[in-house]
């Protein structure tokens, strides 16, 4: 059903052709140990290759649903460059619904946590699985470049409901879901209000200017090759995360960090945001989990947030 294109064929030959390389010059360079440099060299350039390649060809993880109460309709739709889309729809009680997008090797099953506080909070949901991932078409991820299609379908399909109050209609994005809601809600402007969790970068221009730590020095040539790797793998260029950002107003956004890395990044999109605007953020926790640090204040902090935008 999910047969790989010629772009995950090259990709993958690209990257092996890399390790058979790096194991061949091992074995020369045991008899000629000044090449253990070169085989260093070659690790180190294949290692953000590698990441390119898990993130733009996602291990595809079983859409099976967990024990809920949630009573869901399964659906399928179109996103708006034409792929077919797995998505599950809970009608509302409060004439409100948030499309909920889930974080890369995901799908929409692992949501569910979620879904549950907004059902309870009386919204509905409409929990989708984003191409390349659960039961959707598609085998490239782009974070956030093409998954814009996918949210602006699903924000289609959600207009087409007589169920649906086309006015009150919000999204939570985790990680790759975040990108996504970003970049739909410049496809449309029917998405009324974001919490962005987890929003990472898509370029270098997303660091904030020249590394000015040791972190960011030791790190800089990895992200160098990485982010044109990317590109090249999935056939297409980001904007940048900071050049969007103000774009979306005066649309409200909530910003959630967890962990220092994205309070770094957080704080920097904060800053290129337009108010309305808010930023939470949680230095203990992990990236994509803000939710298992304190789920008391995340779920007063969400539903909080939805209901003087949408409500």
């Amino acid at each position: 059903m999910y047969r790989k294109s010629w772009r995950y064929h090259r990709d993958a030959i690209l990257l092996w052709s890399l390790l058979f390389l790096m194991l061949a010059t091992a074995a020369y360079a045991l008899k000629h140990p000044l090449y253990w440099i070169a085989v260093l060299l070659i690790w180190y350039v294949r290692t953000p290759i590698r990441n390119a390649f898990v993130f733009a060809h996602p291990f595809r993880q079983p859409g099976w649903m967990p024990d809920s109460n949630l009573d869901f309709r399964e659906i399928t739709f179109k996103s708006r460059d034409g792929l077919t889309l797995f998505g599950r729809f809970v009608r509302s009680r409060n004439h409100a619904t948030i499309l909920l997008l889930h974080p890369l090797h995901s799908a929409s099953n692992n949501m569910t946590l979620y879904a549950e506080f907004l059902v309870k909070a009386g919204y509905g949901v409409f929990m989708i699985d984003l191409r390349a991932h659960g039961s959707s078409d598609g085998d490239t991820s782009t974070y956030g470049l093409r998954e814009a299609d996918d949210v602006a379908g699903a924000v289609d399909y959600l207009l087409h409901r007589l169920d649906v109050n086309g006015q009150k209609i919000g999204v939570l994005g985790i990680s790759l879901g975040a990108q996504a809601a970003l970049r739909g809600a410049l496809k449309t402007d029917s998405l009324r209000a974001l919490v962005l969790d987890g929003l990472g970068p898509v370029t270098l221009s997303d660091y904030g200017g020249r590394p000015t730590s040791l972190w960011r020095w030791l790190n800089y040539p990895f992200d160098w090759i990485y982010y044109p790797v990317y590109q090249f793998m999935i056939g297409g260029k980001h904007t940048s995360v900071i050049e969007i950002m103000g774009k979306v107003a005066p649309r409200p956004i909530l910003l959630i960090a967890s962990g220092e890395k994205d309070i770094y990044f957080n704080r920097l999109f904060f800053q290129a945001a337009r108010e309305p605007r808010e930023l939470w953020e949680l230095p203990n926790g992990e990236h994509g989990a803000a939710i298992l640090q304190n789920s008391g204040a995340y779920i007063q902090r969400v539903v909080e947030f939805f209901d003087k935008a949408l409500l």
